[in-house]
């Protein structure tokens, strides 16, 4: 910590002490709390906002809580032990098992955002394979597939024979479409994992990849695939349906229909047999309804009244057939069953519209466009005759304007229509989605292996999940309500576990990593005792003065008696420069807290920086009364100086000396004192001994040749000020009093040199420009001084700005 150098300019003018609480007073303040502000207590060894004893007994469902309350237990007991190391290795468990536990509330509650952090950040505590297995499906389910690959090759890396690893492994290279190597993973899933042979999903994922390469070797895998499935569940007209589709979505329609066959021969009632067998035969006729078509569709209404896809297909088709009151009444039950849809407004606008029906078509046209949103290409951009069928009925209604907006929206479908060949449309329609113009499958009736990827939502692993993410999760209102109360209960667990490993830090001193982990422990469970006093300790002991502020803050409005508390609050306020706020918190204190030396100190400068330099005096002097170590009289030397008591000053850091001979900064401002007191003798000899305890101190050698200046010892001055410059050229100072005896001298070119560099060393200090300007005069660079001169007048009156609210009010 050290005062700017003095100089003749500056002796009349209010003393400002820039480093007052710099960084030997934040060591100081770190080190030194005696009396009333002994360390506050990190945290108490058990929190008693711990889950009561008889809530461990309670039996729980799954092995993941089992997992977690015997994490928990040992956290409880290793923080029981009082050893620190092992606490924190408990806790770090018992997070990184909560985190992935909230991930996977976060991916059933679709908030695929919040997962990823929280998986990511359960690895900071546990790098385990499962837990970068977690992140890839999260990853996977957003659609970043890059990143899952990734995540599956860590979670291979470290365990080789991780069946999950595999499998999701599989499924990203599905999604990219690279079924060879999809086929690759899944079948080392399968061949790792015993219990895969009764796994549907997983042997079904593997048999459409084989299908999909197109290779006929592969193809006779897919069937040796299928006949493991049935072996393992048994025959059933179920499995034919899926077998079913993987043949059609892989072009192969004679074997598709075989198996649709296949599954209504085993069971004429097998959901979704006779419409995709119907749907098959559609497509291999050009999509031209033959009566074997429709017998189809009609027996899966007859065993299922109430399925979209065969109402709608029989609305589709009669439609077709001109066959309108047919159409609406199964278009309009199709409407009822998926309001999410489009495809059936539109039909039945479409219905409307050919009947003459205006007002009808309009209204179902409109909401068919709004339905399709931005996903304009749905059933080779459909959508389109919606807008050609509204803008004629527009003109024809006289809103012309409104017309055109419509027919250009058509054209530009239209265009875009055109630029899919046949093929492509007809590979489309035969995959069953979206693709043909009869709409065969809507893409809200696809399985989810088909879906559109969730919109990621937010990526706040801290938030609740908003209303809006959780509408679209489907989860029931009892599976609502279960959510809520795990949430609860992990955030209950999250909160503890950071609030523990943060005092197993803090105890081993490590204050900065407890607290980030405290500032956790609070956005998980804010209610635990004792959170915000421990927060802001260890915010103060790092010197982060804002949050150590918020954090003791929170804790005094819960005990405003806390004298600890609140004598670590005012040296936050005071180490972030807000005084009034520092004055205001000691205040309270009186008497006990001058006489601490941090807190005296600290209060006194706090009213010093306010101008308020008669109690700033009487705190000091209280202060002065106890017995202070050499640390504590420097500072209280320094902030008599500030006061204008040189005498007290010298006797402070005289006292701080006798302590300490070899304390460095001592007799520098015991030299600064005796500057002031223009004290010339006694402050050279102070700045000399300075020199021989340090004698790379630029500041005490160039205040040495500062006194010698005031002594008139000109060339004792110049050679001293050269010194300084050699050592360190960018000493502002040295460079403007070595300017300024130049000068003097009537060395103006040289003088200009020095002078230059001051300024552009401390632009802001106006004597340095007043010299400048004067040099330049006399070197006949009126310009130039004239800048510098109007330079010098801004600043000079931006300081009696700034002095003029430094003074207190009377």
């Amino acid at each position: 910590m050290i005062i700017a150098a003095v100089h003749p300019e500056t002796l009349q003018q209010p003393f400002d002490l820039q480093n007052v609480h710099g960084p030997r007073y934040a060591a100081f303040a770190a080190s030194v709390f005696v009396a009333i502000l002994a360390l506050v207590p990190v945290a108490a060894a058990q929190s008693a906002h711990r889950p009561p004893a008889e809530q461990a007994k309670e039996p729980l469902a799954s092995p993941a809580e089992l997992e977690l309350r015997k994490r928990l237990d040992a956290a409880q007991a290793a923080q029981r032990s009082g050893d620190p190391a092992a606490a924190a290795q408990a806790n770090q468990r018992l997070i990184a098992l909560s985190l992935r536990e909230l991930g996977q509330l976060r991916l059933l509650e679709t908030s695929l955002s919040q997962a990823i952090e929280l998986y990511k950040r359960s690895l900071d505590f546990e790098d385990v394979p499962d837990a970068h297995v977690d992140l890839a499906i999260a990853e996977l389910q957003a659609n970043l597939s890059d990143e899952a690959l990734a995540e599956t090759d860590r979670a291979i890396a470290a365990d080789p024979g991780n069946a999950r690893a595999f499998g999701v492994r599989g499924r990203v290279w599905i999604k990219k479409q690279e079924y060879a190597q999809a086929a690759e993973a899944l079948a080392r899933s399968v061949q790792l994992d015993p219990a895969a042979e009764n796994d549907v999903e997983t042997l079904y994922s593997l048999a459409i990849c084989y299908l999909q390469t197109k290779d006929p070797k592969e193809q006779e895998k897919a069937s040796a695939v299928f006949q493991r499935m049935v072996r393992a569940q048994g025959d059933s007209g179920s499995l034919h349906v899926l077998f079913g589709r993987a043949y059609r979505d892989a072009d192969d329609m004679p074997s598709a229909i075989r198996e649709f066959e296949r599954a209504i021969a085993l069971d004429t009632r097998t959901p979704h047999a006779h419409y995709f067998l119907g749907l098959a035969r559609l497509a291999v006729n050009e999509w031209k309804a033959t009566p074997a078509v429709r017998t189809e569709f009609a027996k899966e209404l007859e065993y299922y009244p109430k399925d979209y896809l065969a109402n709608y297909m029989t609305g589709f088709l009669a439609s077709g057939d001109r066959n309108y009151d047919v159409s609406d009444r199964y278009l309009k039950i199709a409407a009822g069953l998926d309001p999410r849809a489009p495809e059936p407004p539109l039909y039945l606008g479409l219905n409307a519209y050919a009947q003459g029906d205006n007002k009808t078509a309009e209204e179902m046209f409109r909401k068919a466009i709004e339905l399709t949103g931005k996903d304009e290409a749905r059933s080779n951009f459909q959508i389109r005759r919606a807008y050609v069928d509204m803008g004629r009925i527009l003109a024809n209604s006289g809103r012309t304007e409104e017309s055109e907006v419509y027919l250009g929206k058509a054209r530009e479908l239209q265009n875009k229509t055109m630029e899919l060949t046949q093929q492509n449309v007809s590979a489309m329609a035969l995959a069953g989605g979206a693709g043909s113009a009869a709409a065969i499958m809507p893409l809200s009736r696809q399985s989810e292996a088909e879906a559109a990827p969730l919109p990621p939502g937010s990526a706040d692993p801290f938030a609740r999940v908003d209303a809006a993410v959780m509408a679209r999760s489907n989860l029931s209102p009892q599976q609502r309500v279960a959510a809520d109360a795990q949430e609860k209960q992990l955030r209950s667990v999250l909160g503890l576990g950071f609030n523990d490993l943060a005092t197993s830090e803090a105890v081993r001193k490590q204050y900065a990593a407890a607290l980030g982990h405290y500032q956790e422990a609070e956005k998980w469970d804010a209610s635990i005792e004792g959170l915000e006093k421990n927060l802001g300790v260890c915010a103060f002991r790092v010197e982060n003065y804002p949050e150590a502020i918020r954090g003791l803050s929170l804790a005094l409005q819960q005990n405003s008696a806390d004298s600890p508390v609140r004598a670590m609050l005012g040296m936050a306020y005071f180490g972030a420069e807000h005084f009034t706020d520092a004055v205001k918190t000691f205040s309270p204190l009186g008497m006990r807290g001058q006489q601490d030396g941090a807190v005296g100190y600290a209060w006194a400068a706090s009213l010093a920086h306010l101008g308020d330099l008669k109690q700033a005096s009487a705190v000091l002097s209280e202060l002065e009364k106890t017995q202070l170590s050499s640390n504590t009289l420097l500072l209280v030397g320094q902030l008599w100086i500030e006061l204008g008591d040189y005498t007290r000053a010298t006797n402070a850091l005289h006292l701080a000396l006798q302590a300490d001979p070899s304390l460095l900064k001592a007799h520098y401002f015991a030299g600064q004192a005796y500057l002031r007191a223009e004290q010339w003798a006694e402050a050279s000899a102070e700045f000399q001994a300075e020199l021989a305890l340090d004698p790379a101190d630029a500041d005490a050698k160039f205040n040495l040749g500062f006194v010698n200046l005031q002594q008139s010892k000109t060339d004792e001055a110049k050679a001293v000020f050269e010194q300084v410059i050699a050592a360190e050229p960018r000493h502002s100072n040295a460079q403007y009093q070595l300017g300024k005896l130049l000068l003097d001298r009537g060395q103006v070119t040289e003088a200009i040199a020095h002078l230059e560099i001051a300024a552009q060393l401390s632009p802001q200090t106006d004597y340095i420009h007043y010299q400048l300007q004067a040099a330049y005069r006399k070197a006949s660079r009126t310009e130039d001084a004239d800048r510098e001169l109007s330079i010098y007048k801004e600043l000079k009156a931006r300081q009696r700005e700034k002095d003029a609210q430094r003074i207190p009010s009377p």
